[in-house]
């Protein structure tokens, strides 16, 4: 494993294996109902998001402008967003199927919460007793606003409202993967206990798992997040190294590719494919 981190991979490298991954996970599913997509893309999926994660972390520590970072986010939700709901509202497919795909969202409220975070710790250091109270109901304050959407919201004008103010309780990965994000920024100087706490969060999804299906194929065939334990060889596998620049890739090429396998899915659907 040293060997490994000494030669290492820079977050270039590390994002480009994920937008990889992430294609051959979106392929399965927006193609299962053909039953010709192999489970085991799906498996390799598992591990996307959280290197996503990782390098989101990064990007916030590294950043110049930590403003202009959670923008780029929230213009990328936004986009994704309304467009999804546009294609799966222009393009319908047969079996009902929409486009839930939004992790910019996800990514954009794990920003929102290591800001708040950075603000906690100016008011502890500076002993400023006000702000530190602003900001413990900073830290409540997306909940309870999500909280309250999600009861009083009919689906329609929710899914209208959460492409613009993403809702913590239903992005990607629900309030779990936001969660997981702070872990991340709070053990990011020890990797050590970044792994650790991120192995305890990936094994308890399999023991949950176990609990409720027992040693079954149901843990590769549907119950199969806690693959997203293997991230970690990723996770050490990093050089703190930027890499090449390209910093609007991922930007443009996830909601493209989305969009694209969504099309195409309905037009070979439509014609018995």
């Amino acid at each position: 494993m040293d060997a490994l981190k000494a030669k290492g991979l820079n977050g270039f490298q590390l994002k480009l294996i994920a937008l990889i991954l992430m294609v051959l996970d979106h392929i399965h599913e927006f193609f299962s109902y053909t039953g010709m997509v192999p489970i085991w893309f799906k498996w390799l999926g598992r591990i996307v998001a959280p290197i996503f994660m990782f390098l989101v972390v990064e990007g916030y520590i590294h950043t110049r402008n930590k403003f202009k970072y959670m923008l780029k986010l929230y213009i990328g939700s936004v986009v994704m967003g309304i467009g999804s709901v546009l294609t799966s509202t222009l393009i319908p497919r047969p079996d009902g199927f929409e486009i839930q795909n939004n992790i910019f969202s996800t990514f954009l409220m794990i920003v929102v919460y290591m800001m708040i975070l950075d603000f906690f710790r100016k008011a502890k250091q500076e002993q400023n007793s006000r702000n530190k109270i602003i900001s413990i109901v900073m830290l409540a304050v997306p909940f309870i606003i999500g909280l309250m959407v999600v009861s009083i919201i009919d689906i329609t004008g929710f899914k209208i409202l959460e492409s613009i103010i993403p809702n913590i309780i239903t992005v990607e990965g629900g309030p779990v993967f936001v969660i997981l994000g702070i872990v991340f920024y709070l053990t990011r100087d020890d990797l050590r206990k970044l792994v650790q706490s991120y192995s305890i969060f990936s094994l308890s999804i399999l023991v949950g798992s176990i609990l409720e299906s027992g040693f079954s194929r149901e843990l590769f065939v549907r119950d199969y997040q806690w693959m997203m334990i293997f991230s970690i060889f990723f996770f050490y596998a990093y050089n703190g190294k930027k890499g090449r620049g390209l910093k609007y890739m991922f930007y443009v090429f996830y909601p493209l590719h989305i969009f694209v396998l969504y099309t195409l899915s309905y037009f070979l659907m439509t014609r018995g494919v």
